[in-house]
């Protein structure tokens, strides 16, 4: 999955201002899943950027350490910290193959399982994640909604639209969704059931998972009305998760 985003580049950062993408659903709903990060150590898996890396710093966090598989992502990422120095340090590493970077009190992840290209790769994953928590630690992550409805509503006016969406999809089905930014620009991913996230998570120790809907944000209803953001609350193309180790 590295490529693509290889090949996305910069254009990921109009990514960041879409109307989903934005602390109005995404960036709230993930924090407040995630909770305060105050004096704690943070791994930020799927990084980026460093968008939500970067946040974390700001929110507090003691140590904020950044990985993408991307070398591109990666390079933006680091160039914004030498620009802006806040102390982050960022790595290049599929998740399945992540060196030990230490053990942290907390893991995070913004659209990562999903990339996953079987079970196994999934299984691999979470078990490194699990190797970098520290005992009573929390893998918190945002992912693709494995209950999206092709039959509900899917508006354009959000930022993003899931392509020829199957009614049914296959476990380890390839998706796509287009993503509606100044330059737009397609991302591809697995399907994956509830069941295949679970499994994966408590077979490499993870136990009291609990799933999250979106909430929309009181900024986000001031800005646009409640009912602008209806659609896309009654079938969200994604949902947090959290995990203790």
């Amino acid at each position: 999955m590295s490529a693509q985003y290889d090949e996305i580049g910069e254009k990921v950062a109009d990514w960041d201002v879409l109307p989903v993408r934005s602390e109005y659903i995404e960036g709230h709903s993930f924090f407040k899943a995630l909770g305060s990060v105050a004096e704690r150590t943070v791994l930020d898996l799927a990084c980026g950027d460093g968008l939500y890396t970067r946040q974390l710093k700001a929110r507090g966090a003691r140590r904020a350490v950044g990985v993408d598989i991307s070398e591109e992502m990666i390079r933006v990422a680091r160039r914004q910290e030498a620009q802006h120095p806040v102390g982050i340090e960022y790595h290049v590493s599929d998740v399945a193959d992540l060196a030990p970077l230490g053990t942290f009190d907390v893991v995070t992840a913004i659209y990562l399982l999903h990339y996953a290209h079987s079970p196994e790769h999934m299984l691999r994953m979470c078990r490194n994640i699990h190797a970098h928590l520290k005992p009573g630690g929390s893998f918190v992550t945002y992912s693709f909604n494995p209950e999206f409805s092709a039959k509900g509503p899917n508006s354009t006016r959000y930022g993003i639209t899931m392509l020829d969406f199957p009614g049914s999809p296959r476990e380890g089905q390839m998706l796509s969704a287009e993503l509606h930014t100044k330059t737009p620009f397609t991302i591809h991913f697995s399907y994956w059931s509830r069941a295949t996230y679970e499994q994966a998570l408590r077979d490499a120790g993870f136990h009291t998972l609990t799933w999250m809907r979106p909430e929309c944000s009181p900024e986000g209803i001031a800005r646009y009305g409640r009912e602008f953001w209806q659609d896309y609350l009654d079938n969200p193309h994604a949902v947090a998760l959290r995990c203790e180790r």
